[in-house]
C-alpha cells in the first residue's frame, strides 16, 4: 500500500474515533441529545466509507 493511502486510512481512522468519542462525551454530559447522535451517525458513515474504500484500494487475491 502506498503512502498516501495509508495516509488517508490514518485519517479516516482518526476521524472516525474522534466523532465517535464526541458523541459519548455529548451524551455523559446530557445535553445536546440530537448533536450527540448526529456524531455517532456520521462517525457510522465514515467508518463505512473506509472499509468500502480499504476494498478498493486493497484487492483481494483470487484463490486458485
Amino acid at each position: 500500500m502506498s503512502v498516501p493511502v495509508r495516509l488517508m486510512f490514518f485519517g479516516i481512522a482518526l476521524f472516525t474515533m474522534a466523532l465517535l468519542a464526541a458523541g459519548a462525551m455529548l451524551m455523559a454530559v446530557g445535553h445536546h441529545g440530537w448533536l450527540s447522535a448526529l456524531s455517532y451517525v456520521i462517525g457510522i458513515l465514515l467508518a463505512g466509507v473506509g472499509f468500502m474504500l480499504r476494498r478498493r484500494f486493497i484487492k483481494p487475491t483470487a484463490a486458485e
